[in-house]
């Protein structure tokens, strides 16, 4: 008789055996959750209160988030933090609460992903909370159903299934500020790309409303190809994508590409980047074009005249030309300073090197022949002559 199919059976078996019983023991509560029982207590009191939020796993992966002058920060970065995302966590923190208690057994935490953050391939997330002299500690496990997670309360033998679930990433990178330039896009005029390799070439968009930029720097010969593509290049500096952040050093490590956005009020732009197979990371300069800043603070003056004019002449005209029936006003005429926004966006970026989308990196660097119309392809004539 042929034991390999008794045997492959029995190993079935025993599958099927575990997992029912995973089954059962995930979905029978050691005992019900009483009535609106919160898992952190009080915590949704002080959340006004809280100075820090410290987040780590079995693997080191760990963040800390601190609460200092000009708001909250991520420690391992020394680089500001996504206070919305971190305010969406505390929030969905202080409203946890408890749907089943699961089990009071040690030898069942690691099926629920509660053990002990300390605990060799332990799958929890441990989440402190301080706030004042007090400090929650909260042990995050695997995902309960669509909408909860495993919990225990660090000290506690209660592993806990909870609602709402909760998503708590150690990494440091993952609650970094992603937004470091607010530029719309339709702002920016002029881009000159200087690739490290290849040829270097601009952009530009005139007047000022053109829907599209033209390429200046074509070879001979050749001519532009595709609008999508041009102004991808560049549009890309309003919606850059920070992944990570690292500390700047005193003097670049290589050399790098340079691209230069400049935009119809004066501010200038200068992204230095540097690319390898797997990151890219840019550093970020801001200052102000002297020349573009003074034709766009007189294009300000001469629009706030012609406003105030025309208002001047429709209040006299409806007042029956009344004296003080003025109703000139420049509160719609928005006046942006751009030594103001370089000076905003050095305070931020300066001390930094960001990474960002190894893709959105290519978009900013693409060498001009990716922008060029295909060259026309060459065809066999009735008598063997070449015909373009």
């Amino acid at each position: 008789m042929n034991r390999r199919p008794l045997l492959a059976l029995a190993v079935a078996a025993l599958i099927v055996g575990a997992g029912a019983i995973w089954v059962s023991f995930a979905s029978r509560p050691e005992r019900p959750a009483k009535a609106d029982h919160r898992v952190l207590p009080a915590l949704a009191d002080s959340l006004d209160s809280v100075s820090e939020v410290r987040l780590s796993r079995a693997d080191g992966a760990a963040t800390t988030l601190q609460r200092r002058t000009g708001g909250w920060f991520v420690a391992q970065r020394n680089y500001p933090a996504d206070a919305a995302k971190l305010r969406s966590l505390l929030i969905e923190l202080a409203g946890l609460r408890v749907v089943e208690q699961k089990t009071s057994d040690p030898a069942h935490y690691a099926t629920l992903g509660v053990e002990d953050e300390n605990v060799a391939q332990s799958h929890s997330v441990r989440i402190d909370i301080v706030a004042g002299t007090h400090t929650w500690s909260l042990l995050i496990g695997r995902q309960a159903q669509p909408d909860g997670n495993y919990v225990r309360v660090s000290g506690s033998p209660a592993a806990l299934w909870a609602r709402p679930r909760v998503e708590a990433d150690p990494q440091p990178a993952r609650w970094i500020q992603a937004q470091v330039l607010d530029i719309p896009a339709d702002q920016v005029q002029h881009v000159a790309i200087h690739p490290l390799s290849g040829p270097s070439y601009w952009l530009a968009r005139e007047p000022r409303g053109a829907p599209d930029f033209t390429l200046h720097g074509v070879p001979p010969g050749r001519k532009a190809g595709s609008n999508a593509l041009i102004d991808a290049v560049g549009d890309v500096v309003a919606r850059l994508t920070v992944e990570d952040v690292k500390e700047r050093p005193s003097e670049p490590s290589e050399k790098a590409s340079q691209a230069i956005f400049r935009t119809f009020d004066g501010l200038q732009i200068v992204v230095d980047g540097t690319r390898n197979q797997t990151s890219a990371w840019i550093r970020l300069n801001a200052g102000v074009d002297a020349d573009t800043a003074k034709r766009f603070a007189l294009e300000q003056k001469a629009a706030a005249s012609e406003s105030k004019s025309g208002a001047n002449a429709s209040a006299n005209k409806a007042a029956g030309s009344a004296p003080g029936a003025s109703l000139a006003s420049e509160a719609g005429t928005q006046k942006l300073d751009p030594a103001a926004q370089a000076a905003a966006i050095n305070s931020r970026a300066q001390a930094y090197e960001f990474q960002i989308p190894v893709y959105q990196y290519d978009q900013i660097f693409r060498p001009v022949s990716d922008l060029l119309a295909p060259l026309a392809q060459k065809t066999a004539g009735p008598a063997g002559s070449k015909v373009k």
